[in-house]
């Protein structure tokens, strides 16, 4: 009898676990949670976002495999119905798969060690064309979700500078073979105010060289490098960062130190126009600046400033005069080149990855020498810096690996902490009056042999480091693969922008309050992605009573 008893019941089991027809187990989530593929299901059903003009707003959809799994997966987004009848296209809302990466060895300091994090998109469409996307080793749509696991979907809502303030209705549709459909909710708030098409914080996030040539198969130079070049640093655009201008389209200097812009200006002033660039560096040329070159680079520094001014854009004008100085040798030669280009052109700002307090007093100081500071986020000196800014200079700041004393951490960037970890620090920086960031590079992949298998990119040791991209050509196309940190990045962009217009509309007091309750500082700040978003909320009502 108990062994009868034994056989329904397993039977019973089975049967209950393969309902037929059950609709799909789908949920939604925010922006700033990582889905593992472990983790349970939620209950969360419906998508409600808020957002300003010109801004974009993530959502997650999460596709639970259930007890027997799913084939075949899709995901649809319908058009959004607005106010007075008008709508928001479904073209504004951007699909992408969540590809899994495997943390094997922990980053220095990782918070949520080893396992399996979601961070590459891969788009349901060819960004390039629109078309459907083939030959990649990675695809996204459709797909299918093993038992009990998770596949989650990102998606990116771009409100259109042009839409009415209001609710917006549209539907998340998500199907699969055999399975009943299963639509979720979806409501857009439009606030009635629009971000900046320019952004208001400078950045320098490095260029695209070797490691993007090489993954996508083309030379450095060839006009297809310049293509797929363009196309990373559109997508760097978007996400609100200043794309970088890269060497070969600058002005050639001659060899008096003169340059030639007339060939070289139309494909720069698409860019400056095109891409929102609000940062111009230059350098010094040749061999020996310091020395025989040095009348040569002062000429080439006005040349280049006067091509600037023609055009608008001196205001944007600065050198990169020495990266990370750290001895008396170093800090002497940013003195000298500081010291030239004050001879060469008043104008051009000197910038320097350096704090105002130096390690060793013996180096003596770089004041009067630096216009842009720009500290590492654990050196970061509230006097020192501060009184930087007092005296009319400017702040940046940047961040590098997993730097600092023990105990006392900033918000470290590798695949391996927190996504906020990468929206906070623009919260930091309006603390702090800083209006500028610089992160060494977004795409390096040449320490690992496959950046979408092995995120160990630098000193086998740091998940992720320098990599905000993977290579479209793994995924079928010829241009850039977005990871979610870099989202997370931009999110964190627009928000200093709710913050700037609240200032620019005579409420700096509560900009500052609420950046300080939501990042007192570099070592400290909040962790609840929903405290952050209710920030974040109450910034966009204070906006919108001051209109």
């Amino acid at each position: 009898m108990a062994l009868y008893l034994c056989l329904f019941l397993l039977s019973f089991s089975a049967l209950a676990a393969r309902p037929v027809g059950a609709a799909i187990a789908a949920y939604t989530a925010d922006g700033l949670t990582r889905i593992r593929p472990d983790d349970p299901p939620k209950l969360r059903k419906a998508v409600s976002l808020k957002a300003a003009r010109n801004e974009y707003e993530p959502f997650q959809i999460v596709i639970h495999g259930g007890p027997q799994g799913l084939k075949e997966v899709n995901v649809q987004v319908s058009g959004l119905r607005g106010p007075e009848g008008r709508a928001i296209a479904a073209r504004n809302i951007a699909l992408y798969r969540e590809h899994y990466i495997r943390v094997v060895k922990p980053s220095p300091k990782s918070t949520q060690g080893a396992g399996w994090y979601p961070d590459a998109l891969i788009p349901f469409v060819n960004p390039v064309d629109g078309r459907p996307l083939q030959g990649g080793r990675f695809t996204a749509a459709p797909f299918d979700v093993e038992p009990g696991k998770n596949q989650p979907i990102w998606a990116d809502a771009y409100i259109p500078a042009n839409a009415k303030a209001g609710d917006y209705r549209g539907t998340v549709t998500v199907t699969a073979r055999g399975e009943k459909p299963v639509k979720l909710a979806l409501k857009l708030t439009v606030w009635d105010f629009t971000l900046p098409q320019i952004p208001s914080m400078r950045s320098n996030f490095g260029g695209f060289g070797e490691s993007v040539a090489k993954a996508h198969k083309v030379a450095m130079g060839v006009p297809e490098f310049v293509e797929i070049e363009k196309r990373y640093a559109a997508v760097i655009a978007a996400h609100r960062l200043c794309p970088p201008i890269p060497y070969y389209l600058y002005p050639s200097a001659r060899p008096d130190g003169s340059v030639e812009t007339q060939q070289a200006h139309p494909a720069i002033k698409e860019r400056m126009e095109g891409l929102r660039i609000n940062g111009f560096p230059l350098n010094l040329i040749g061999e020996d600046p310091l020395g025989k070159g040095r009348e040569r680079n002062i000429r080439y520094l006005r040349a280049m400033y006067d091509y600037l001014k023609q055009n608008g854009w001196e205001k944007y004008a600065y050198i990169y005069i020495l990266d990370e100085p750290n001895d008396a040798a170093a800090y002497e030669e940013v003195r000298q080149r500081a010291k030239l280009v004050r001879e060469a052109q008043p104008g051009i700002e000197v910038l320097c990855t350096e704090q105002a307090a130096p390690d060793n007093p013996e180096w003596g100081a770089l004041v009067g020498s630096v216009d842009i500071w720009v500290p590492l986020w654990p050196l970061f000196s509230e006097k020192a810096d501060l009184a930087r800014l007092a005296a009319g200079e400017e702040l940046w700041s940047y961040t590098a690996l997993c730097q600092g004393e023990t105990g006392k951490d900033t918000p470290f960037w590798q695949i391996d902490f927190p996504l906020l970890n990468y929206r906070i620090p623009m919260w930091t920086s309006w603390r702090y009056g800083i209006t500028g960031l610089l992160y060494w590079t977004t795409a390096y992949w040449d320490k690992t042999e496959d950046i979408w298998t092995n995120p160990l990119t630098i000193y086998d040791a740091y998940n992720g480091e320098g990599s905000l991209f993977y290579p479209g050509s793994e995924a079928g196309f010829p241009g850039p693969v977005a990871s979610m940190r870099l989202k997370a990045l931009r999110e964190g962009l627009e928000d200093y922008e709710y913050l700037n217009l609240l200032s620019a509309r005579g409420d700096k007091a509560y900009a500052d309050r609420a950046a300080g309750r939501t990042a007192s500082g570099w070592f400290r700040w909040e962790t609840d992605p929903s405290r952050l978003y209710a920030a974040r909320e109450a910034i966009a009502r204070r906006i919108m009573e001051k209109n």
